[in-house]
């Protein structure tokens, strides 16, 4: 299962910003099918990366993403890929990992590869 982090509910599109994202997409990357979860942690990228783990979820993949978010992914053993700073879709980034050509995040590239954005708040936090 792959966590693709979304701005709202109804779009198919990456999110940005990672941390503040409202919800994440949860693709089941062998029948493309996915269901959608709030974000209980929008706002806060440690949060985000808490809610993410407890998804339940083997990797992710990002537009933005910091080092500390990054790190805590890794130490709990999901895999993170970049979407090189693209707007995926969900079929684009279903396609990519089946054709397996998805860029991934290791610790001797992350310096390269990690770009937290910007810092400011744009979704709407539990404003639900």
């Amino acid at each position: 299962m792959i966590a693709i982090p979304l701005s709202s509910s109804g779009t198919t599109t990456i999110s940005d910003l990672y941390g503040n994202a409202s919800f994440f997409a949860l693709l089941n990357a062998e029948t493309g099918s996915f269901s959608v979860v709030e974000n209980e942690g929008c706002g806060n990228g440690l949060d985000t990366a808490k809610c993410v783990v407890d998804s339940g979820a083997t990797s992710t993949i990002f537009f933005h993403m910091g080092e500390g978010v990054y790190k805590y992914l890794n130490e709990n053993g999901i895999k993170v890929f970049t979407s090189s700073k693209v707007y995926l879709t969900l079929e684009d980034i279903y396609n990519d990992v089946r054709n397996n050509s998805c860029k991934e995040v290791t610790l001797s590239n992350c310096d390269v590869l990690l770009d937290s954005g910007t810092t400011s708040c744009a979704c709407e936090c539990n404003d639900n």
